[in-house]
Parts: structure tokens; C-alpha cells; sequence
């Protein structure tokens, strides 16, 4: 506030002193002009600013003589104030601007406030050097110092081997930064395929697989077309009770289909007639003489009352015992030797066998077997089988023949080239076939002489000999027509064939 006292007293001096000026040389000028110009005054209004007074300015048309008059007082500025924030660099200041005519001035109200640095480390890497940051948080202002030399990478080896694909390489890997190199290149191996033939069956095709066995890689080439079925029939004849029908079985896989169903022919029984005693009944046994199926009918009694009498004291029967026998029988389809003790009653009893294999090389294998099944299929050749209770007695020696022993391969002899086939001799052209002569064509028969006419009593005979005569005539000549057409037809059919060969 004191500065615009002071400011406004300083312009109203500058007026004072400019109004003194402008008056006594005015009226000097006017004196001297007096003389020589009637003046004509023309008045302009000059207004007030703000450091300067107004007045009215009066300039003589005819001279150019100027005068004032009726001055009024400067106007002083009229500041708006803005505060300006301190920064980091920078006071705070308040900043005065006339709105009238722009002038300007400021007044400081706080020092700057200096930087807010925050210090950020970075570390020195392989590759890059270290150095400190100072950021400051409000302006963004920041500088670095403290620099650290880059470390230098630090590899460590790793030898990558060679693949059937892939080249062999060392990888390089810097244990600090990561940073990765390759060299000491080796070139790929190559594929080192072994071959599986699977061969074909009925219904699909074979084919070779290839696997490398270094990196399993797998492909599939050499495709054969499928085998198709051989099929082997059986005839099944029918029975009394069951159809007959054509099995045909596939010897390769085993398919299976059914063709020529034939009726069952049903039973043709033969009728026994047994007759009734007094201790049992009497019946009719029908047997059926293709099957031996057989069923009871007819039942009779000996009494008068139709029952058989109950005996005065009754039958114990006696205490069966069983007596096993060991019986064996050689499954060879399945390779096995059925062994079981069979009691005559049916009963059949399972149990502990010591079980010896003697080869037709002399090598004996001994095992324990429990059951009915005594397998041999592993064994080669001719094989003793003998059998011993749990007691070690001997049972039972049998002879059986497993399958033979596979023959060790040999190397095929190199086959034979045979020589280049010779180029066949073009054959002859046929000839053609001679024209047989015409047959001869038979004379014409003469006609007969007129016969006598015998006397008149003898006239029937005579008339039947004349018709036999030409009745004969006429069979000679059909007779030589024919035989004339199937010389010529003969002949035009050896033609025709020959002209075909």
C-alpha cells in the first residue's frame, strides 16, 4: 500500500511540472502569435490514464497553435494481485497487473522450498554399468552418481549331444544374466530304423513298421492287400434231435458261418418187451437204434391186484466202497495229459501227483501237479511223462510227442539270375487248307425193262413184284442224295473251321 502512495505522488509531480511547461509556453506563443494569426481553435478531450492527467487540448486551424486547459488528475493504477507457490527452485511471490493499462510488478512472500529427493539404487549387471539416481518426488527433477563398473558374463558349458534330426551343439548359459550362446555344432545322426512286418490277415492288409531305435521315430510303409478268408467246411450230419447243417470255419482267424440246414430225422426206436415177474413189473423199452435214446412204457404186474408184493423182511444193500483205478489219456491237440482216479460207480476223485519230463535229450525236468491237466505244450520232441503218488510211489509212465523244435534259420543261397528270355520266333503263317475234290455224283439208275406179262392166272403175282422193284429204285436214290449232302456238308464244315483257325 505504500507503494502506491508513493507511485501516485511521484505521477502527480510529473503532471505539476508538465502543466508549468506546457502554460508559459503557451502564452508566449500566443503573445507572439497574437500579432500576426487570429487563432481558430479546434478543442480535443485527451483523458486521463493512469499515470497521466487529462486535459483539453485546443490546436489553432490556421497556425497550429496549441493550448490546454481544464485538467483533471491522473487515475492511479488498478492492480488485481496473483499469488505465485513457491517450487523446488523458485519463491513464492505475489504478482500486482493493472487492468487498465498492464503494468506489472511482484513482491516475494516465501523462499523456494528446495528439491525432496528420493535415491534409487541400480546395480551394476554383466553388461551395464551400476550407478545411484536421485529423483525428486515433486518436480521430477533427478540426477545420477556413484557409477560401478559392468560385471562381465559368467557361462557355464553344457554339451547338447546330437539327435537323429537335431545337430549336437555346447550351450553357453551366463549363470548371473541368463544370456545364452552356442557353438562346437555337430551334424545329426540319422535315422536308424528296424523293421516289424505284420503280416496280413483274412481281412485286413499287412504292413511294414519302421522304428528308429535311437529315437523311436515311427513310420509305416510295404502295405500288402488282405489274405481273404479259407474257409474249410465240415459236414455235421443230422441226428435224431439236432439239425444237420455245413460249418465253414476260416483256418486263419477262425470266422465262422453255417450253411444247409437239414432237418433232425427224429428217433427210429426199436421195442424190447420185458416181461412182468412176480418180484418186478413188465414194461416195453423203446431204444432208438441210431442214438440209443431210450424210454419205458407199458408197465404190467404178475398179480391179480396190480402190486408187487412187499418183501416179509427187508434188503439191506450192501456198503458200497470205491476203488479208484487211475485212468490217462493224451490230449495231444491241447498238449496235455488227462489224469484221473475213476471209482467203477462214476465217482471221481482229484489229487497230489509228482510229475517227472524226461526229453529225447536226456534232460529231466520234475514239478508237482494237483488236479486232472498236466501240460507238456513248453516240452519239444518225444517226452516220458512219469507220474508218483505223494509217497513217491510210481503210478504210471506214459510216452507223449510235443511240438518240434524250431530249426535255426540259414542263410538263403543267392538266387539264380536267370538269362534274358529270347525273343520268340514269329510262327509260320498257316497254310491254306487244300480244297477237297467234289464227290462224285452217282449215274443215274437205269430203268428196269418192262417185265413179261405173265398169263392171267398169275397176274397178282407179277404186279407185286413191279412195285417192289421201284419201291427198291426209290430207296436207292434217297439213299445217294443223302449220302451226296453229307460229303458237301462235311466239306463246307472243314472249310469254315479251318478259315476260324
Amino acid at each position: 500500500m505504500t507503494k502506491t502512495i508513493k507511485s501516485t505522488i511521484v505521477t502527480l509531480a510529473a503532471s505539476a511540472v508538465l502543466f508549468l511547461t506546457v502554460f508559459m509556453t503557451t502564452g508566449y506563443v500566443s503573445a507572439s502569435a497574437n500579432e500576426v494569426c487570429d487563432h481558430v481553435y479546434v478543442a480535443t478531450e485527451i483523458a486521463a490514464t493512469c499515470t497521466e492527467q487529462g486535459y483539453t487540448l485546443y490546436t489553432c486551424t490556421e497556425c497550429g497553435d496549441e493550448k490546454k486547459d481544464n485538467y483533471t488528475e491522473a487515475k492511479g493504477h488498478n492492480y488485481t494481485e496473483t499469488a505465485v507457490a513457491a517450487t523446488c527452485t523458485t519463491a513464492a511471490y505475489t504478482l500486482y497487473s493493472c487492468a487498465d493499462c498492464g503494468h506489472t510488478y511482484t513482491e516475494q512472500t516465501e523462499n523456494a522450498k528446495g528439491h525432496t529427493f528420493e535415491v534409487v539404487v541400480v546395480p551394476n549387471t554383466c553388461t551395464h554399468k551400476g550407478y545411484t539416481t536421485h529423483f525428486c518426488i515433486v518436480c521430477g527433477y533427478e540426477y545420477s552418481d556413484n557409477y560401478t563398473d559392468e560385471l562381465g558374463h559368467d557361462y557355464k558349458e553344457k554339451e547338447i549331444a546330437p539327435t537323429c534330426t537335431e545337430r549336437g551343439y555346447t550351450e553357453h548359459t551366463c549363470e548371473v544374466c541368463g544370456d545364452v550362446y552356442f557353438d562346437n555344432y555337430i551334424d545329426a545322426l540319422e535315422h536308424n530304423y528296424e523293421e516289424v512286418i505284420t503280416e496280413p490277415t483274412c481281412l485286413e492288409g499287412g504292413y511294414t513298421t519302421y522304428t528308429c531305435a535311437t529315437c523311436g521315430d515311427e513310420y509305416i510303409a510295404d502295405y500288402t492287400e488282405p489274405n481273404g478268408h479259407a474257409y474249410t467246411e465240415t459236414v455235421n450230419a443230422a441226428t435224431c434231435v439236432t439239425y444237420g447243417y455245413t460249418d465253414h470255419v476260416c483256418n486263419d482267424c477262425g470266422d465262422r458261418f453255417v450253411t444247409d440246414y437239414v432237418a433232425p430225422k427224429g428217433h427210429k426206436y426199436l421195442d424190447v418187451l420185458v416181461p412182468a415177474t412176480p418180484e418186478s413189473l413188465g414194461y416195453t423199452r423203446h431204444i432208438c437204434v441210431d442214438c440209443n435214446y431210450s424210454f419205458l412204457s407199458d408197465y404190467v404186474t404178475s398179480g391179480d391186484d396190480g402190486y408187487i408184493p412187499e418183501p416179509e423182511e427187508p434188503v439191506i444193500p450192501e456198503i458200497h466202497k470205491h476203488t479208484y483205478e487211475l485212468q490217462v489219456q493224451d490230449d495231444s491237440q491241447n498238449m496235455s495229459l488227462l489224469v484221473m482216479r475213476v471209482c467203477a460207480c462214476g465217482d471221481v476223485k482229484n489229487g497230489y501227483f509228482a510229475v517227472t519230463f524226461t526229453n529225447d535229450e536226456g534232460n529231466v525236468t520234475e514239478s508237482k501237479e494237483t488236479g486232472n491237466k498236466i501240460d507238456y505244450s513248453e516240452m519239444y520232441g518225444q517226452v516220458i511223462i512219469t507220474l508218483a503218488d505223494e509217497n513217491g510211489e510210481q503210478l504210471k509212465t506214459v510216452v507223449v510227442t510235443a511240438k518240434e523244435k524250431p530249426v535255426e534259420p540259414t542263410e538263403p543261397d543267392t538266387p539264380v539270375v536267370p538269362d534274358e528270355p529270347s525273343e520268340p520266333t514269329n510262327p509260320d503263317e498257316p497254310t491254306e487248307p487244300t480244297t477237297p475234290d467234289e464227290p462224285n455224283v452217282p449215274d443215274e439208275p437205269t430203268t428196269p425193262n418192262e417185265p413179261n406179262v405173265p398169263d392171267e392166272p398169275n397176274a397178282d403175282v407179277t404186279e407185286t413184284e413191279n412195285s417192289g422193284n421201284g419201291v427198291a429204285i426209290a430207296l436207292f436214290v434217297i439213299l445217294v442224295v443223302l449220302a451226296v449232302g453229307g460229303v458237301a456238308g462235311f466239306i463246307i464244315l472243314r472249310k469254315s473251321r479251318r478259315r476260324k483257325h
